[in-house]
């Protein structure tokens, strides 16, 4: 493995590809075009799911937790 980064140790872990949504290494380098495709689509999707979650938590439907 190539470390490209080596002298900001801030940087360490950068994606070098530009392939990363996070900015942060995350490995889809190695991916084809489908398989990258494929894990953009389901990273949006999870990043959509956890926006949803976060929203609805507090939502009157939800049961609050009991305050101690």
């Amino acid at each position: 493995m190539q470390i490209r980064v080596k002298e900001d140790a801030r940087e360490f872990g950068s994606c070098g590809c530009g392939r990363s949504p996070t900015g942060k290494c995350i490995g889809w380098h190695g991916l084809n075009e489908e398989q990258l495709k494929e894990a953009q689509r389901q990273w949006e999707l999870d990043q959509y799911k956890q926006q949803a979650q976060e929203l609805w938590a507090d939502s009157c439907t939800t049961p609050r937790k009991e305050q101690e």
